[in-house]
C-alpha cells in the first residue's frame, strides 16, 4: 500500500489578485502562500518520501521548497509537465468575475468536455493528460512509497476525481484551495 498526499500550490499573486494564472510564466507566491509554504512545510514534517513531482511552473516549485530544504533534502523531484496547469489561452490573465459572464463559463462548469479555451487547450485534453499521470502514480503506490504531488486547482480536482471515481463532467464538484493537502492511500 502507498500514500500520495496533493497538495495545491500556495496563494499566488494572481489568486490574491482572483485572475486565472494558466500557464503564464512569472506568476510567484504573494506574501501570504510564501507563509503558507512555510506551515506546509512544518505540517508535513519528516514524512518518509520516495519522490516528489511537481508542476514546472514557479508557484508550485516555490510551495514545496521550504519542505525539501527542511526534511526532503535526499529526495527526488520530477518536475512533471503532464500535472501543468491548463493552458486557458485568451483566458489567462484575466479577472475570473469577467470570465464568469462569458458563454464558455457555463460549459467550463457544466460540460468541461465540449470546453477548449480560447488559443489553448480542450479541457478533454487536459483530463487525458492527468488520466496518464495518474495511471503511472497508481502503479507506483500500488506497490508501496509514499509519494506527494504538488499542482495546481483543476489538475488537483481531476486527480482527487480519479481517486474518488468521479467522472469527469462532475469533477468541479470539489474544491481544492491554495496550500490544501488531500492524502490518498492506494492498494490493489
Amino acid at each position: 500500500m502507498g500514500t500520495v498526499i496533493l497538495i495545491r500550490h500556495a496563494r499566488s499573486t494572481a489568486n490574491a489578485a482572483n485572475v486565472l494564472a494558466g500557464q503564464s510564466p512569472g506568476i510567484r507566491l504573494d506574501p501570504t502562500g510564501i507563509e503558507q509554504s512555510k506551515s506546509l512545510a512544518d505540517a508535513l514534517g519528516a514524512l518518509p518520501i520516495d519522490r516528489v513531482f511537481v508542476s514546472p511552473l514557479e508557484r508550485c516549485i516555490e510551495t514545496i521548497t521550504p519542505w525539501l530544504s527542511k526534511f526532503g533534502k535526499d529526495v527526488v523531484v520530477h518536475s512533471e509537465p503532464r500535472i501543468i496547469e491548463p493552458d486557458y489561452g485568451m483566458w489567462s490573465g484575466r479577472p475570473l468575475e469577467e470570465l464568469a459572464l462569458e458563454k464558455l463559463w457555463f460549459d467550463v462548469q457544466n460540460n468541461p468536455a465540449l470546453v477548449t479555451f480560447p488559443n489553448g487547450e480542450r479541457f478533454i485534453d487536459v483530463w487525458d493528460r492527468v488520466t496518464d499521470f495518474f495511471t503511472h502514480l497508481s502503479e507506483l503506490a500500488n506497490a508501496g512509497g509514499n509519494y506527494i504531488v504538488v499542482s495546481h486547482g483543476d489538475i488537483i480536482k481531476f486527480l482527487l476525481a480519479h481517486v474518488l471515481k468521479i467522472e469527469f463532467v462532475n469533477f468541479q464538484s470539489l474544491v481544492v484551495e491554495p496550500a490544501s493537502v488531500s492524502i490518498a492511500h492506494f492498494a490493489d
